[in-house]
Parts: structure tokens; C-alpha cells; sequence
């Protein structure tokens, strides 16, 4: 019984909380665009380490968003020391195009240290950060470069999807950035961006190196959503591109996206803890006085639904499936009513006011997702409705698993695992 008013209480949380970003996400307005002479020059750095199967189709990605780009823009790749072909590949970039340049990685190995290091070099007033394993649309960076007509703009990132999903690992994680391209533009909407994607993000040059710059790997393992809450501190905004996409290779087994997870959400809880002197200070508007706090809260109430649901369906079937298999053992045709009327009376819900308030948040689910579809402008397939569906069944509890599992590991002060 207090499971069920602990499911309610949770349901309640997270049905407020999609509603307010429903209606921030209707508030979204699309900036106005640049004259054709004020694009700023950009420097992109890559930074990379055995990216040999991926660099190439990176790089060939940059240069047609180059061509594309009304302003200037130069490439800056950085090797951490590779052990594959990575660095040779990029050498023959190099001989062919006078605006990409190679640096060898100095000092301390980590991607922070290595866009540190192409930050120092780079050229132009807007610095970028690409992944290299990851494809800009052709005219991203048009889109992401006009926000910053505001001089109180620091960074712009961008919606992500994922490229070319082909098994279910890769279809749950597709889902999932679709999902949150939705959770961007909505916070966006309350000046509330609190992650700088690392398959597409632009800083102002100057002020990164007022702050500093990205911490390195032994500080926090999750360097892109760190270095927005000293952003902030330093009085600057992040917008999120309402028009501006990248495609990004993603995790192809269990095993390599549990040990992403635990890196990203043991970074989440590390900056969230750096940084816990942010919330709720209405200097910081939204961010500090709702996003931040709901945030940490929308994590927990949506692994009680998981629970929930989860613990709810193995009592259901456990209790009737037995009768279920007799009935038919001895040839008898079960009464559909009778099936509906446990299902709604026995042991799935304890009142019909479970089953309306699972309703609703299943409707908000598909609502949400529904809209960040828009806005990932992503082709409707059957594979997509099927992964959409298992998503709360299969891949949020196991993303509740990942969640749990980090928390434990950083608890236990076990060693980040950054690669």
C-alpha cells in the first residue's frame, strides 16, 4: 500500500514537470538570421583517439559544412597519442586542405585537455567541438552561429540523433536522443541548457579562456555539461539550435553502454554535487530554481514508475497465469471479461486510479516523444514504433539499473572510467 501512494506521489511529480516543459517548449522562438556579412569565423576542434573506422567520415562531414558556412572556418584535429591509423589519415586531409591543421596531443591524455589544447591554437572568435565520430548536417553551423548575435550568448549547442541505428542497442539510444531533443528546446525556452553536446557545440573563444577552459578527466568525466554551470556563473547564457542537427555514432553492445552510462551519470552526480551551490539561487533564473532541483527529483520519481510497472507486471502474470494455463489445458476458452475485469480489479492496479494515472503518463511518454520526432525531422518507420513502445519496458529499466549501479560505484569511490 505505501508503494502505491509512493507510485502516486511520483506520478504527480513527473506528470507537473512534463506539463511545465510542454508549455516551455510551446514558448520556443526561432532567432533571427544573420546578414550575410556578419558570420563569425569558427575554428572546430576534433579532438581524437583511435577514431581510424570514423575520422575520415567526420572530416569529410566538416568540409561540406564548411562550403556550406557564410563565414570563415578553419579545422583543428587533435591526437591523443592514437594507436591506430587515425593520425595518418588526417595527415592526407592536411596535404589536401590548407584549413585543416594536426596537433599531437601534449601533457595529460583526455578529451578535455585536447580541446583545451585546440582552444589555445585556434584562430577565429567562436570555438566548436566535434566528436569524431560524429556528421553535421551541411548548414549547422549557419543555424547555431546566429545565436550568438546576443553578446550575452556563451554557447549554442545542438540536437543530436543517432546514426543509422541498426540493432536494438542502437534503436533504444536513438529513441532516447530523439526524446531528448524535445527536453532541449523546452529548456531552452526557460534559459535553462545545462549540457553542451559534445557531437556539435560552439563557445565563445574568450570566454573559455576566462574560465579556464573544460576540467580534465580526473575532476569530471562528463567535461560538456560541467563547463555550462561555470558558464553561467560567469554571467553568460546557453541556447540550444532549434534548426542546427548531428549525427553521431553511438554504443552497439549492453556492455560498452553500461560503461558509457556509468561515466555520464557519475559525471551528472559529480557536477550536480560540484556545483550544488547553484540551486535554487534565482540569480541563475530557471536553471537553478527549477531545472537544476527537478532534475535530480525527475531521476528518482521516474525509477519509482519503472518499479513500479515493472514489480506490478511479474505479480500480475505470477497470480494469473497458472489459472490462465489451466483454463486452457482443460479446453475451456477464457472469458475476456472476466480477464479484463482481474486486470482492472486484481493484482495490476489497486484502484482504477492507478490504471488512469499510468494512462496519463504513458499519454505525456508518447506526447513528449511525439514532439521531439518534430524536431529531430527524422523519417517514421515501423522499427521506430516498435522501439518507442518497448522503451519503457525494456530500456527504461535498464536505464534505472545504470542509474542505480552508478550511483553505487561513486559511493564506493570506484575508479572513473573515461575511456
Amino acid at each position: 500500500m505505501y508503494f502505491d501512494f509512493i507510485f502516486l506521489f511520483s506520478s504527480f511529480v513527473v506528470i507537473f514537470c512534463s506539463a511545465v516543459y510542454l508549455l516551455a517548449y510551446q514558448e520556443r522562438k526561432e532567432t533571427e538570421k544573420l546578414s550575410g556579412d556578419k558570420y563569425p569565423g569558427v575554428s572546430i576542434v576534433v579532438p581524437m583517439w583511435n577514431e581510424g573506422k570514423t575520422i575520415a567520415a567526420t572530416l569529410d562531414s566538416l568540409i561540406d559544412m564548411k562550403n556550406e558556412y557564410k563565414g570563415a572556418m578553419e579545422i583543428i584535429v587533435v591526437d591523443d597519442s592514437s594507436m591506430d591509423n587515425s593520425y595518418s589519415i588526417v595527415e592526407e586531409y592536411t596535404a589536401k586542405y590548407e584549413y585543416i591543421r594536426l596537433f599531437m596531443k601534449d601533457g595529460e591524455k583526455g578529451k578535455s585537455e585536447s580541446l583545451n589544447q585546440g582552444f589555445k591554437v585556434a584562430k577565429y572568435e567562436l570555438v566548436g567541438c566535434v566528436d569524431a565520430d560524429s556528421y553535421p548536417e551541411p548548414s549547422a553551423l549557419n543555424h547555431i552561429a546566429k545565436e550568438f548575435q546576443d553578446p550575452e550568448v556563451g554557447a549554442v549547442t545542438t540536437k543530436l540523433v543517432v546514426n543509422n541505428p541498426s540493432n536494438l542497442v542502437e534503436w533504444f539510444q536513438h529513441i532516447e536522443y530523439i526524446y531528448s531533443n524535445f527536453i532541449l528546446m523546452a529548456i531552452d525556452s526557460l534559459d535553462a541548457v545545462f549540457i553542451t553536446r559534445g557531437p556539435l557545440s560552439l563557445y565563445r573563444k574568450d570566454v573559455m579562456l576566462e574560465i579556464g577552459g573544460f576540467l580534465p578527466a580526473h575532476k569530471t568525466p562528463t567535461e560538456d555539461m560541467e563547463i555550462t554551470f561555470r558558464i553561467r556563473k560567469a554571467g553568460y547564457r546557453i541556447r540550444g539550435s532549434k534548426q542546427a542537427k548531428v549525427y553521431t555514432s553511438v554504443m552497439t553492445t549492453w556492455k560498452t553502454l553500461f560503461w558509457q552510462r556509468m561515466r555520464w551519470n557519475r559525471g551528472t552526480l559529480i557536477n550536480f554535487w560540484m556545483h550544488r551551490d547553484m540551486m535554487l539561487d534565482s540569480k541563475f533564473g530557471m536553471f537553478s530554481l527549477f531545472v537544476f532541483p527537478t532534475s535530480t527529483l525527475m531521476i528518482a520519481m521516474i525509477g519509482v514508475i519503472v518499479v513500479y510497472m515493472v514489480s506490478k507486471t511479474i505479480g500480475f502474470f505470477y497470480d494469473n497465469l497458472a489459472a490462465l494455463y489451466w483454463t486452457l489445458q482443460s479446453g475451456q476458452v477464457p472469458e475476456l471479461s472476466k480477464v479484463f475485469q482481474t486486470f482492472m480489479n486484481g493484482s495490476y492496479f489497486t484502484t482504477p486510479y492507478h490504471l488512469l494515472i499510468m494512462l496519463a503518463v504513458f499519454s505525456i511518454f508518447f506526447m513528449v516523444n511525439g514532439f521531439g520526432f518534430l524536431e529531430s525531422r527524422e523519417r517514421l518507420g515501423w522499427r521506430y514504433f516498435a522501439a518507442l513502445i518497448a522503451t519503457p519496458f525494456i530500456y527504461n529499466p535498464v536505464l534505472l539499473f545504470f542509474w542505480v549501479s552508478a550511483f553505487v560505484l561513486q559511493t564506493a569511490r570506484y575508479g572513473v572510467r573515461w575511456r
